[in-house]
């Protein structure tokens, strides 16, 4: 015996159709069908199924009529699938979180949503946006705010299933800074804020002039304004398929002039035991400070030295520097330097002293591989013939980068540790052939250098292990190396093994990898000399997603 199903088509202009099915089926209680013995004519039978147009009807009429069949026999909830699923749809759009789940008696489904970066969940509140229709929750013109974890619990009398559901609404990226424009006076505090919309959101940076700034939070503020940090300011938010921008301007505010030397001393001979009294005057806005030096050293008040300074009416610094019974060693070059939150200004000139020639002790000097050495031979005595350099008894130059004046500088060009880290000694000799010397140690530093790396595979599956070493090929030690995941410390990401081997190797390793361990690695190695960094990419293979397209 057959059941004809009458049902109207809206697909075909409201007509009405009918569908032969089984009547050996049974119906839960409440539920009426309009059916009737289908005719056992041949004719009667080609004339009214010629009205169903294919015969997936007849499969849809079934997986309707599945809801109002009666099973045999009590069941839990059964969750079709593995419980988990995720879904990503975009703003605006028509959402639908299945809860597809089979039990007799008919179960009851309702649906919670966790909060934010906790364990505890609260009932999803339904409106006239969202609702829950058969189980199914529909959410129509998704936001947002709407991203996150869904819980659909099912329970009848024999017992109870969960469903989880991970949504994420996307929306186009937006940033905007504000303010736009600000002008700030020197010392005083700025604050940018990049506003954004938009997800998902990635990560957040900041370039100054085109050059990355070490800050990754929405609010960039600068505690006290400086010259250096006048300029143009960019936040960008991103995340793996796009990116937005927003620009902003800090502008130093008020009336400043960088320091101006408008007086100096000039270049003076002296007989032993005389005083001699320099002077230099600087303008600037702000005031600036003056300081004195000789050979680079900070010279400060002592039983010789007297250093005093006053500013004039209209603003000008004036400073002066008074040595008492000078003697032949207090000879050599002798510098003012004025300088302010604006800027700085010096000028230099040689107090010569009668007497022997004498060379100063020096410091050592450390350079990076790469720079430029440049020095000045400390010495004092009048007359000098001659200042030379040495360098394992041979006077500079000997090659093309090193560089000897008459005045005693010596440069050397693109310093290399193989060829110029030595021992320098400056010879100081007048024309009766007495002479001074003084040694200089020039260190060498090495920058550290990594070696290239990257993980064996482009994607790696869920679950497996993976670990990926950052070797120092060249630098000095101590060296420090530091992992990142995202411009976090990776050591801190729950998974994240890293282990030293050695003073120059670092390693990575992830025994069990899960999505939250996607994303770019940097390796950033410092010493003394420099910092060096170099990233890959991880890419985990985990759950699968599905756009939802409604």
């Amino acid at each position: 015996m057959n059941l004809l199903v009458f049902f109207r088509s809206k697909k075909y202009n409201n007509s009405n159709h009918l569908i032969s099915l089984p009547l050996h089926l049974p119906l839960k209680t409440g539920f009426q069908i309009r059916a009737y013995p289908l005719i056992q004519d041949k004719t009667a039978i080609s004339s009214i199924v010629s009205n169903c147009w294919s015969y997936h009807i007849r499969l849809r009429i079934y997986a309707l009529l599945s809801n109002i069949l009666e099973p045999t026999g009590q069941t839990g909830p059964k969750i079709s699938g593995d419980g988990w699923t995720k879904l990503i749809a975009t703003s605006s759009t028509v959402v639908a979180l299945l809860c597809d789940a089979q039990s007799f008696p008919t179960p009851i489904k309702r649906w919670y949503k966790f909060i934010d970066g906790t364990a505890r969940k609260q009932p999803v509140t339904l409106n006239d946006r969202v609702k829950q229709v058969a189980g199914t929750l529909i959410i129509k013109e998704a936001k947002v705010e709407d991203s996150g974890k869904y819980l659909c619990v099912v329970n009848n009398s024999v017992g109870g299933e969960s469903v989880e559901t991970v949504l994420t609404v996307t929306a186009p990226l937006k940033a905007n800074i504000e303010p736009q424009v600000q002008t700030i006076d020197f010392g005083r505090p700025a604050v940018f804020t990049c506003n954004f919309e938009g997800n998902p959101i990635k990560t957040i940076s900041w370039l100054k002039d085109g050059h990355p700034i070490d800050h990754h939070d929405a609010v960039l503020r600068i505690e006290a304004v400086r010259k250096e940090d006048k300029g143009m300011y960019q936040c960008f938010i991103r995340n793996d398929q796009e990116s937005a921008e927003s620009i902003a301007e800090l502008k130093l505010g008020g009336r400043f002039e960088p320091p101006q030397i408008k007086f100096a001393f000039n270049e003076e001979t002296v007989q032993p035991g005389n005083s001699i009294y320099l002077k230099c005057i600087a303008s600037g806005i702000p005031t600036p400070e003056m300081t004195w030096e000789l050979y680079g050293r900070k010279l400060s008040n002592s039983d010789r030295y007297q250093i005093g300074q006053y500013v004039t009416v209209n603003g000008d610094v004036v400073s002066n520097l008074n040595i008492t019974s000078i003697n032949t060693n207090d000879g050599g070059l002798y510098r003012c330097v004025a300088s302010s939150k604006v800027g700085s200004a010096d000028h230099s000139a040689r107090i010569n002293v009668y007497g022997l020639p004498f060379v100063r002790s020096m410091e050592k000097q450390a350079i990076v591989a790469g720079g430029t050495l440049i020095v000045h031979c400390p010495f004092a005595g009048h007359p000098v013939e001659s200042v030379v350099w040495e360098r394992d008894g041979r006077v500079l130059p000997i090659n093309r980068k090193q560089k000897v004046f008459k005045n005693g500088t010596l440069i050397i060009e693109n310093v290399e540790r193989s060829s110029d880290q030595a021992t320098y000694v400056c010879v100081a000799k007048n024309a009766q052939g007495y002479s001074a010397r003084g040694s200089l140690e020039v260190q060498i530093m090495v920058a550290p250098q990594i070696s290239h790396f990257a993980f064996e595979e482009d994607v790696i599956n869920s679950g497996d292990l993976v670990s990926i070493m950052c070797t120092i090929h060249k630098g000095d030690l101590p060296v420090n190396i530091t992992w990142f995941l995202n411009n976090r410390t990776a050591a801190s990401v729950q998974g994240i093994m890293v282990s030293m081997f050695g003073s120059k190797i670092s390693a990575l390793r992830i025994d069990s990898v899960q999505e939250i361990h996607a994303g770019t690695y940097t390796c950033l190695a410092q010493n003394p000399a420099g910092t060096a960094f170099l990233s890959t990419n991880l890419y985990v293979n985990g759950e699968k997603t599905w756009p939802l397209t409604i």
